[in-house]
């Protein structure tokens, strides 16, 4: 009876990737999770004073709705990516999905006692893409800042030589010249509790959109930018 078994050098390729995929899922649903928890307990607290403050509890509580629902998207997207599929190519507008994304985003700013700037310059322009991998990029982006123990962070849209860009700039540690390639290495991190998967996955997601990732290093902050390309952009036209 033939053997139900991989072929031996097929074992480590395939327990690697099941390694890469499993710590992609660690990574990216903590992130919507911790949303979940920090606005919950906001909630919790908001309900408790005396009187209650109903209006921002609820607000906190839409939060948690969504960060709840980012978390299953961003496993779905996940196995998709996974499957090598391809992303799921809807016109969505980039600066809305941003803003959401941020939304998540800004329980743990607040917790860190970070500063965060707002500049969009993307207005009516859509990205024809998966709108859910694109947060998902964003939000690694700002999770990466987070870790780099910033004072401020300022987040950037704009047209920059017919690409759309979204750029995230914080004036923490900064990235060593040494590693400035091996951090988008899967597995690879900088941090005892990393998993290595952050900017891995934002490049990989990047790409499947025809895009690119890259970092610099501007007036003493260090700058993630990720770049759509003119033929993925599509502004509808005004009546």
């Amino acid at each position: 009876m033939a053997s139900m078994h991989p072929p031996p050098d097929l074992r480590p390729a395939r327990l690697n990737a099941l390694g890469e995929f499993a710590a992609s899922i660690a990574h990216e649903v903590k992130q919507p999770l911790a949303a979940v928890k920090l606005n919950a307990e906001a909630c919790l607290a908001l309900l408790a004073q005396d009187p209650p403050r109903v209006d921002e509890a609820r607000a906190a509580l839409r939060v948690l709705t969504e960060a709840s629902v980012a978390a299953g998207d961003m496993v779905r997207s996940l196995h998709a990516m996974a499957r090598r599929a391809e992303p799921e190519h809807t016109p969505f507008l980039i600066d809305d999905a941003v803003r959401e994304a941020l939304r998540l985003m800004r329980a743990e700013l607040r917790r860190h006692d970070i500063a965060l700037s707002e500049h969009y310059g993307l207005e009516g322009i859509q990205l024809c893409g998966d709108r859910v991998q694109l947060m998902q990029a964003l939000m690694n982006l700002v999770r990466n800042a987070i870790e780099a123990r910033p004072r401020r962070l300022t987040l950037r849209t704009a047209l920059a030589g017919g690409a759309a860009r979204i750029s995230v700039a914080d004036d923490g540690a900064g990235v060593p010249a040494a590693l400035a390639e091996r951090i988008y290495e899967p597995l690879f991190s900088t941090k005892p509790d990393g998993t290595g998967m952050g900017l891995a996955i934002c490049r990989g997601i990047a790409e499947a959109h025809g895009g690119r990732l890259w970092h610099s290093r501007e007036a003493g902050d260090t700058a993630f930018h990720l770049s759509f390309k003119e033929h993925t952009l599509w502004t509808p036209s005004r009546s």
